[in-house]
């Protein structure tokens, strides 16, 4: 490709990123309040310019003089609502909706100073309620009462004072025409203005409920391994503790500190990732994984026996072993000790916890790449033998039961 031909792909790919982009933002996809603003600002704009210009051409076919005014007048106005189109589309969105609003209010006052309040020109400011908003974001809330109060001073001094007079020169046909198109409109655009405002409504209800849950999500899950973190074990081992029949595991890498110093902590946290991984590929879907801090992982597996639990961290074990892991140009392969132990429904996870640990630490004393027990029926039959020890009579030479 030339120089000159690949300059032309390049900009044309900006042009349409671009227009790509303020799709976007037009749909919706960016969805900031001040974005919202910027457009309701705009679209009001644009439909007021479209109905001013309406307006102006049914203005000039009146040869009145009088008339000739509100003819200028409404120029004037088209001049104002398209500076605020070209405002809102440079994103000045506070500027924008002030000059749209304000050209509006004045051109309603004059338009019913001129043809009266049977005009119903000044029907339009009753969607002012719902319109500011929409085109004013919450810190510009004063704004938007100043003008809800502006539109209903507007709209009881059109409707009791202004008048032109017994001189009027439209007829009252012609009057009677106009409340009738602006009373329509009136009613369509507080529709449309209500159905933006609930739309929005929405839209924010969801976007709070997306940010509320990436934030539990983000609360709850390890960044480097994307497994559970300490939080959500807890509370899954709180569960299974009241039902009882569940198995804790805890695994811990081993010698991994010497790879961390030997290969830099990028290559730990990518055997981390890759043992993260393999634990979710072979546990079930009930099961419950999560980093427990450093290189040590906790697994809670409900509704398994210990020797099911067991067997299950041998395949665990196994898939360490033989896994490899590249990493900056190196193959890495690494061993884990996992303790396990099994839990009842005594409400004591905690317990179950310590087991295992302990369990995982006779891993370890036997030569790592284990996994070793410590069954809670097991220490149960010890703690009674110990007790029945102590409690026996200690009997002397020749003595008898009955002594």
């Amino acid at each position: 490709m030339t120089t000159e031909a690949g300059f032309v792909a390049r900009r044309r790919r900006e042009a349409l990123g671009g227009f790509a982009h303020m799709i976007d933002i037009r749909t919706g996809a960016s969805r900031s309040e001040s974005t919202q603003a910027t457009w309701s600002a705009h679209d009001f704009a644009a439909f007021s310019a479209l109905l001013t210009a309406t307006y102006l051409v049914y203005y000039i076919g009146w040869t009145d003089e009088w008339l000739g005014r509100l003819v200028i007048i409404s120029v004037a106005a088209f001049a104002g609502h398209v500076g605020a189109v070209v405002l809102a589309l440079r994103g000045r969105q506070l500027a924008s909706a002030l000059l749209a609003v304000s050209t509006s209010t004045v051109q309603i006052i004059t338009a019913v100073q001129m043809l009266g309040w049977e005009s119903g020109v000044h029907l339009y400011l009753i969607s002012g309620g719902v319109l500011v908003f929409l085109i004013f974001t919450e810190r510009q809330a004063p704004w938007r009462w100043f003008f809800i109060a502006v539109a209903a001073v507007t709209f009881i001094v059109c409707q009791t004072m202004l008048s032109p007079g017994p001189e009027r020169p439209v007829p009252v046909e012609s009057l009677t025409i106009m409340f009738s198109i602006n009373a329509v409109l009136t009613a369509l655009l507080v529709f449309a203005l209500s159905g933006m405002s609930y739309q929005r409504t929405n839209r924010a209800k969801a976007e709070a409920a997306r940010s509320a849950a990436t934030a539990e999500y983000l609360a709850n899950t390890d960044a480097l391994t994307g497994l559970s973190n300490r939080r959500p074990v807890i509370e899954a081992l709180e569960v299974h503790s009241r039902e009882g029949g569940y198995v804790v595991a805890v695994a811990d890498l081993d010698h991994f500190k010497v790879l961390n110093d030997t290969f830099g902590h990028q290559c730990g946290d990518r055997v981390l990732a890759a043992v993260a991984g393999g634990f979710r590929g072979r546990l079930r879907s009930t099961d419950a994984v999560g980093r427990w801090g450093g290189e040590e992982f906790i697994i809670v597996l409900p509704g398994t026996s210990i020797d099911q639990g067991v067997d299950l961290m041998e395949q665990l074990r196994l898939g360490v072993e033989l896994a490899e892991i590249e990493c900056a140009g190196h193959t890495h392969r690494v061993t884990i000790s996992i303790g396990v132990s099994n839990g009842t429904s005594d409400g004591e996870p905690h317990h179950v916890v310590k087991r295992a640990d302990d369990a995982l630490y006779d891993a370890k004393t036997a030569g790592r790449n284990a996994v070793r027990q410590r069954s809670h029926d097991e220490l149960a039959s010890v703690a009674r033998d110990q007790e029945n020890s102590r409690v026996a009579p200690i009997r002397g030479p020749g003595s008898s039961v009955g002594a």
